[in-house]
């Protein structure tokens, strides 16, 4: 029977730490910055970690870093530990008055320029009432977040309606429209598009994104598609290549359609809108930091949960 790991002490906790910034950061050189700690002690103290768990946790070398099958359990673990006493923190703090601890919030890219969006106003609420609190904003891809949630890497995120753990529940905050594109260099630009038939659209190469939406278009296309990305500034690469044509969001695309480089293809028929929610556990196994994040998110998006309310 394997032997069970002693008790663990301040050193124990201060390398998971370590490892953990490693991990988010993809490697031991973008650790430094984070850490503010010299490359040298990074590797030392990982190496003193894999030493006391008597596991090799992720190889380094010229090919990159990578976790091991042990370094990714020791991973999950270590978050859970992390989380676990970022509550118990948080609820001490809620006893004597007071919010403390961290908060980590997961959102997908490109929805910072999107006007329906008001995560700033409920971050600056937030800060406010819990100044105390260290609040660790994670930009992640739509299928990254589930397992994030259910690790308890993150307690709350925002992400697009798409299926979830039934663990997981999720609220609308707001919409965001999106419209089918071509790059400059592709053969549809210099055309006039405006009653483009369908059935030319649907023979056309696209790329896909690489997690499930429901959308109206699923089954537009003839083909399989000819390329995956899985954020929207990689399908924004795809489309300025003028090979491939793919769907994203207004107010992401507006820059490159200014610049003269995107186009919109049958605005009046390729248009459609992707709930963004609000994903988190049940409320009553919420922290109470989460919890007070939520109700800010709620009040910065009054336009749509009002209405959803009323209807109710």
């Amino acid at each position: 029977m394997a032997a069970n790991v002693p008790p663990l002490s301040d050193a124990d906790l201060r390398q998971l730490r370590i490892f953990r910034a490693i991990v988010e950061s993809n490697g031991f050189g973008a650790a430094q910055e984070q850490l503010g700690i010299s490359r040298s002690t990074i590797s030392s103290q990982m190496s003193a970690l894999e030493t006391r768990l008597g596991v090799t946790l992720c190889r380094r070398g010229r090919s990159g870093f990578a976790l091991t099958d042990h370094g990714q359990k020791i991973y999950n673990e270590a978050i859970k530990l992390f989380a676990a006493e970022d509550s118990f923190r948080a609820e001490v703090g809620a006893i004597r008055g007071s919010l403390v601890g961290e908060l980590r919030i997961g959102v997908v890219d490109a929805v910072v320029e999107n006007p329906n969006c008001s995560l700033d106003q409920a971050i600056a609420a937030f800060n406010q009432r819990a100044p105390d609190v260290h609040v660790t904003l994670l930009i992640v891809s739509p299928n990254q977040i589930e397992n994030a949630l259910l690790s308890r890497q993150m307690e709350v995120a925002i992400v697009p309606n798409q299926p979830m753990n039934s663990a997981v529940q999720m609220q609308q905050l707001f919409y965001e429209e999106q419209r089918l594109y071509c790059g400059a260099r592709h053969p549809l630009f210099d055309q006039d598009t405006a009653k483009l038939p369908m059935e030319e659209v649907a023979d056309l190469t696209f790329a896909r994104r690489g997690y499930s939406v429901a959308t109206a278009f699923q089954s537009l296309f003839k083909h399989a598609p000819a390329a995956t990305a899985y954020d929207m500034e990689g399908l924004a690469h795809l489309i300025l290549s003028g090979r491939f044509v793919s769907f994203l969001p207004t107010h992401f695309a507006a820059r490159w359609e200014e610049r003269g480089e995107m186009k919109v293809l049958r605005p009046d028929f390729l248009s459609f809108k992707i709930g963004m929610c609000m994903a988190h556990f049940p409320h009553a196994v919420l922290s109470r930091m989460a919890r007070e994040f939520r109700e800010c998110l709620i009040e910065a998006h009054p336009v749509y949960i009002g209405a959803k309310k009323q209807a109710g």
